[in-house]
């Protein structure tokens, strides 16, 4: 009798961890096919010509999904290979590329932003304008690179928290000051930023479907097989828009796919792209003068949410007709990426604040997926 239980034990001891992943397999299924039909509605409602979404978990691309169209005549179906202008989320190549230069030496973040010819001139004007970005700004106080890349310029300098893409352009004309052969010679040519994300980022990622500019000779069939861009109207009537023709300035420039941003998202887990002797200050958050954390740092938003610290960035071309989301929830090993080709993906987020759960997209994957801390105690502060 003893020998029988024992037998029964052992076939219950090897039996319930291949039920137990089995139930998570399924009920994995069940969350990727809600998920899929949230999308397609999503698409539907916002009428987005096409869109496509991926999702890593545990440094794999584990499931993606790929609808409408990539052109006018809707005869080129968007893939997860097909290439999307990613509007802002270029701030989170240009962020990494630019603690790779101060790892390296090269520059120092505290250089004062009106050594690079041509800023004063810009800030006064932007000032003077009823621009929201030019509020509280004080183009007399040092701005320094570091608070263009945290997103506090607007004053108080240093102490808050206001995205401020208009500065963020201005962050490749600093590299060609410094490195290049000057700022009239940013636009036009794969200038200096971008050689520097191809070589810390796009080549270490092994991203062969991603340009860090629209100029890069190198990877026309990447210009060529970019999505069009489309303005809808409130009757869901599409128009074909101008394909952009940019340098990469700062704010944005970069045209990649799901699977190359799933590459990029894998290479940050893994470190791959990381500098080797900072490689977790891409992973938390800048602070304010005071010590308080903000809620950005070098081109990433950083929320505390639900317990779970997430980081995220968000993409918004209306001239263009993109828009974007990558969010990653580095603790549990996943990440949603999101690339359309109009606005539908926009959700709104404040100047001053991260939210991305308002996203119908972020929050409908955060509901599905997200696991949430099982006590209070965990729940305290994510980024301590």
């Amino acid at each position: 009798m003893n020998t029988v239980i024992a037998i029964c034990l052992s076939i219950l001891i090897f039996a319930l961890p291949l039920a137990l992943r089995a139930g998570e397999q399924q009920s994995n299924f069940e969350n990727w096919h809600k998920f899929e039909t949230l999308t397609t509605q999503l698409r539907k409602e916002k009428s987005i010509p096409g869109l496509a979404v991926g999702i890593v978990k545990d440094a794999e691309l584990a499931w993606s999904h790929s609808m409408g169209y990539a052109d006018s005549n809707q005869t080129i179906p968007v893939t997860a290979d097909t290439p999307f202008w990613i509007a802002s989320v270029t701030k989170t190549f240009v962020g990494l590329a630019f603690l790779h230069l101060e790892s390296e030496g090269k520059i120092d973040f505290d250089e004062l932003a009106a050594a690079t010819p041509g800023f004063t001139g810009l800030c006064q004007w932007l000032a003077n304008t009823k621009i929201p970005f030019a509020e509280g700004l004080d183009c007399g106080a040092d701005i320094s690179i570091r608070n263009i890349l945290h997103h506090q310029v607007n004053a108080p300098l240093g102490s808050q928290f206001m995205y401020n893409p208009i500065m963020y352009s201005r962050l490749s004309r600093y590299l060609e000051h410094k490195f290049g052969d000057g700022t009239d010679f940013v636009e036009g040519r794969h200038n200096y930023l971008g050689q520097v994300i191809d070589r810390t980022i796009l080549e270490p990622a092994g991203m062969a479907r991603t340009m860090s500019s629209m100029w890069d000779r190198s990877k026309m069939d990447i210009y060529f097989d970019l999505a069009d861009g489309f303005k809808v109207d409130e009757q869901g009537r599409k128009s074909k828009l101008r394909r952009p023709d940019k340098h990469i300035a700062g704010g944005a420039g970069v045209v990649s796919t799901i699977n190359d941003l799933a590459k990029y998202d894998i290479a940050i887990s893994k470190g791959g792209v990381l500098p080797e002797n900072k490689p977790s200050t891409l992973l938390i958050p800048a602070a304010f003068k005071n010590g308080e954390i903000s809620p950005y740092g070098f081109g990433w938003y950083f929320q505390c949410y639900k317990g779970t610290k997430l980081m995220w960035h968000g993409g918004w071309d209306p001239d263009a007709g993109y828009s974007a989301l990558h969010l990653r929830i580095p603790e549990q090993g996943l990440s949603l990426i999101a690339l359309a080709n109009s606005e539908g993906l926009w959700w709104g987020n404040p100047l001053t604040t991260a939210e991305v759960e308002n996203s119908p997209l972020a929050g409908s994957f955060l509901e599905l997926f997200l696991v949430e801390p099982n006590s209070d105690s965990e729940r305290k502060d994510c980024f301590k």
